[in-house]
């Protein structure tokens, strides 16, 4: 798969993580998604398809309409349907990444609700802030378009500040995924079932889950883009054996053997592309 990534503008910060550009899927099918408690807003333009639990048999299809891509704790790929035609696509296709709890501040929904399909877009929605996409000049002013429309979406719900955005902010900013969920109740001052709640309803996954995905895929993207041994690792594990456990339970093989798949071109990881400035 052939992509661009572009940043967000700075109002949507806490919103949109980037905005994938397609221009391609050839070798799509070598293409993986970490996972990181994010998912997509898809702009569909003709992709026949679906996204796949890697080494599983869990489908969810991807609306021919705009969309909102399933979250799971899982590493996803995305696959062409057999009866897939190429040339009823049209590129460029755009996704936009949200952060965690991004999907809430736009909808103002429950995340739980993505645990299972794909949610498509209200036609209001569309008609209201995505009706001019595809229509101007350049991919510069297409993500201006969607910088503009996506703040609109955002200042309608009119979301107060939420306590939860705070522990989140403490997990990735200040322990570094290194936190367990009972210091986190202690810390906040808050009972565990309130805690959990909050997260399903506004991340989609539970604390636990959310901090052991990140943990995961920050390790992986640190271990291939670095290089680091196992001990120079800033996302530590309690030791080399239970590394090793937790990328065969995400990815069915231990990191030295999915560091070479991925020297070898064998596999492309989402989250290792840079983005670029506009």
């Amino acid at each position: 798969m052939i992509y661009d990534i572009f940043f967000p503008s700075q109002e949507l910060g806490s919103i949109v993580k980037q905005y994938v550009v397609l221009s391609s899927l050839e070798g799509v099918e070598k293409l993986l998604f970490l996972p990181n408690g994010c998912n997509f807003i898809v702009f569909n333009r003709g992709i026949d398809g679906y996204t796949e639990l890697y080494n599983e048999n869990n489908k969810f299809s991807i609306p021919k309409k705009y969309s909102v891509s399933v979250k799971t704790n899982k590493v996803e790929k995305f696959v062409l349907s057999e009866e897939s035609d190429s040339t009823s696509i049209t590129f460029p296709i755009i996704l936009a990444e949200l952060t965690p709890i991004g999907y809430y501040q736009l909808f103002n929904k429950q995340a739980s609700s993505l645990n299972c399909n794909y949610e498509e877009l209200e036609d209001s929605i569309i008609d209201s802030y995505f009706k001019d996409l595809y229509l101007h000049n350049s991919i510069e002013e297409e993500i201006e378009y969607l910088n503009s429309s996506l703040v609109l979406l955002k200042n309608l719900q009119n979301i107060p500040h939420l306590p939860i955005y705070d522990v989140i902010d403490k997990i990735a900013n200040s322990y570094h995924y290194e936190v367990t969920v009972k210091n986190l109740v202690n810390e906040f001052g808050c009972s565990r079932s309130t805690m959990e709640r909050e997260f399903k309803k506004v991340v989609g996954l539970t604390p636990k889950n959310f901090i052991f995905v990140s943990k995961f895929c920050k390790t992986v993207l640190s271990y291939i883009q670095d290089k680091r041994s196992f001990k120079e690792l800033e996302y530590l594990y309690s030791d080399s054996s239970h590394m090793n456990s937790v990328f065969k339970k995400f990815l069915g093989v231990c990191p030295t053997v999915m560091l070479n798949e991925v020297a070898n071109n064998n596999i492309q990881i989402y989250q290792l592309h840079k983005p670029k400035a506009i």
